[in-house]
C-alpha cells in the first residue's frame, strides 16, 4: 500500500518516506520458559531477530525501529536470560538508530525495567499519519473513529497460511495479511512474526478462529491477501482468502 514496503524477503514493513522500520512479535525469552517447565529447545530466537535486522539495515536507511508489540515473551516476569537477550538486543538496534518504540503488547510486562539502561519509548499505538501502529491484543478504543489514520499495523496474529496442491501436498507459510477494515474505509496489515517459533496461527475465513478482537470484529476477512515472504520463494502475494477457499487448509 502507498508508502509501506516489504524489506526484501524479511518479515518486516518500511515507511521510505520516514526511515521507518516495523517488526512484530519477535518474543525474546521463549526459549526460557521452555526450559522452566523441562524442555528444551535451541536458542535460535535472538539469533534470528539480530539476523533480520542485519539485513535490513543493510537494505535500507533507517532512523527509527517500531517493535509492533510483544518483544519479550515471558508474562509474569522478567527472566535472567530474557533481560540478557533484551539488552544485546537493544544494544544492537541502539548502535544503528537513535529512536527506538516499542508499541506495548500483551507479553510485554515489566519491559519498562529495562529502561533503566536503555532509552527507547513504551506507547499502546504509534500515529504517524496516514497510519498508526497497533499490537492488536486488544479492541480499537478512540482510535477506531479517528479521521487521522487510513492504514492500520498490527502484529499478534502471527498469521501463517496452509495450502494444498491437486495431489494433496500442504504447505504451510508465514505471511502478511493485507485487506480492507468493515465500514470505515481503512484498510489493515497484520505482520507476521518474527520469532522462529512462533509458526503461526492458521489463515481461515472463519472470523472466531483469529486472536485479535480487530481482526474478528473490525476486518473484513474475506478480503484478505496473503503476502508470503521468505527466502525459499521470495515474495508470492496470493489472491483473497475468498478465492483460495478451495485450496486452504482451514482445520
Amino acid at each position: 500500500m502507498p508508502g509501506l514496503e516489504t524489506v526484501g524477503e524479511l518479515p518486516a514493513v518500511y515507511m521510505r518516506t520516514h526511515r521507518i522500520l516495523i517488526l512484530a512479535d519477535t518474543h525474546i525469552g521463549f526459549e526460557e520458559e521452555i526450559s522452566s517447565k523441562g524442555g528444551y529447545i535451541p536458542r535460535f530466537q535472538l539469533k534470528n531477530t539480530l539476523r533480520i535486522l542485519e539485513e535490513a539495515f543493510s537494505s535500507v536507511s533507517v532512523d527509527r525501529v517500531i517493535f509492533a508489540g510483544d518483544i519479550k515473551h515471558l508474562f509474569n516476569t522478567l527472566g535472567r536470560l530474557e533481560k540478557l537477550e533484551l539488552a544485546e538486543l537493544l544494544t544492537y538496534v541502539k548502535k544503528h538508530v537513535e529512536d527506538v518504540v516499542v508499541v506495548r503488547g500483551n507479553h510485554d510486562n515489566f519491559l519498562p525495567a529495562m529502561r533503566k539502561r536503555f532509552d527507547f519509548e513504551i506507547v499502546d499505538s504509534f500515529l504517524l499519519p496516514p497510519f498508526i501502529v497497533v499490537h492488536g491484543h486488544k479492541q480499537l478504543g478512540e482510535e477506531l473513529s479517528s479521521q487521522s489514520w487510513s492504514y492500520l499495523i498490527m502484529g499478534h496474529e502471527h498469521p501463517s497460511i496452509a495450502l494444498r496442491d491437486t495431489i494433496g501436498f500442504i504447505g504451510k507459510f508465514s505471511c502478511f495479511l493485507v485487506g480492507n477494515m468493515l465500514n470505515y474505509g481503512k484498510k489493515v496489515v497484520v505482520l507476521p512474526a518474527v520469532g522462529i517459533y512462533q509458526t503461526g496461527s492458521k489463515v481461515t475465513l472463519t472470523r472466531d478462529t483469529y486472536l485479535s478482537p480487530i481482526m474478528r470484529e473490525y476486518v473484513d476477512i474475506e478480503t484478505l491477501k496473503p503476502v508470503v515472504v521468505t527466502s525459499d520463494i521470495g515474495v508470492l502475494e496470493f489472491p483473497a482468502l475468498r478465492e483460495l477457499h478451495d485450496i486452504m487448509i482451514q482445520k
